[in-house]
């Protein structure tokens, strides 16, 4: 799953990709290094990160998916949103996977996705982005919330319609988690992997940073590599990075 950030303050790419003809050229890019998914953004969740109206995250993602809509893409499209408005709109621009962050829609808004065949993502995340860091989860703490939030929502996402396969789960690695929280997950997520549909993401955050002593995200390519390369071999199906050549040549190599 290669990540495109249509917002001016993600950490890693924020900026980037504002102007849609950019943001386009970046998905062509990404489908040509091996892309399987494509999951876009339009407002951050980073740590501290400020609430973004419904308008404004719309204003953002609606051009970008307006002009993917029409192109013959490799890639399956996501939109990371935790919207129910949001979610709402997806349907007319051959969206196939929803990435809900908080992982919580209503039942009527699961409902309505899971009658229109969509993958639903739900990530476990510890209080809103803006305050999640303040008292996050620590160690063995934050399995035992993830596990029951696991449990929960296969029962709510069943209960709204979803089969087995359109169901994935995140234990959302860095979203209000300390830094050995964020290790016991990654462990617990290894340990279960055929268990679940996982999806992890750890791509440049900031919890390698701080553990390696690397300030710039981008540097953090290397170490998240060996990372998601331990979780092609441990059967975790969908891996979310912003490197995407690097990963693909990577699973080419151990699936060979």
């Amino acid at each position: 799953m290669g990540i495109l950030n249509v917002t001016p303050d993600s950490f890693s790419d924020g900026g980037l990709y504002l102007d849609p003809s950019l943001a386009l050229q970046r998905v062509q890019q990404m489908c040509e290094e091996g892309a399987d998914i494509i999951d876009i953004g339009a407002e951050s969740s980073r740590p501290g990160a400020d609430f973004v109206s419904v308008d404004e995250e719309w204003k953002r993602l609606e051009p970008i998916l307006s002009r993917m809509s029409k192109e013959s893409l490799s890639a399956h499209i996501s939109v990371d949103t935790n919207k129910p408005e949001i979610m709402k709109r997806l349907n007319d621009f051959g969206v196939s996977m929803v990435n809900d962050i908080k992982g919580g829609a209503d039942r009527e808004t699961l409902e309505l996705l899971a009658d229109q065949g969509l993958t639903y993502v739900a990530m476990h995340m510890h209080k809103q982005p803006d305050k999640m860091q303040m008292q996050p989860l620590l160690g063995v703490e934050a399995v035992e919330d993830v596990k029951s939030f696991y449990k929960e929502t296969l029962e709510k996402l069943k209960a709204a319609g979803f089969s087995e396969n359109k169901i994935w789960l995140d234990p959302g690695i860095g979203f209000g988690k300390d830094d050995a929280a964020n290790l016991k997950l990654i462990q617990h997520s290894l340990q279960t992997s055929l268990k679940w549909n996982l999806l992890l993401g750890i791509s440049r955050k900031s919890f390698m940073g701080r553990l390696l002593s690397v300030d710039d995200p981008v540097d953090r390519d290397p170490p998240s590599k060996m990372l998601e390369a331990c979780f092609l071999m441990m059967g975790v199906k969908c891996i979310r990075t912003h490197d995407v050549k690097s990963l693909f040549q990577i699973r080419e190599k151990i699936f060979s």
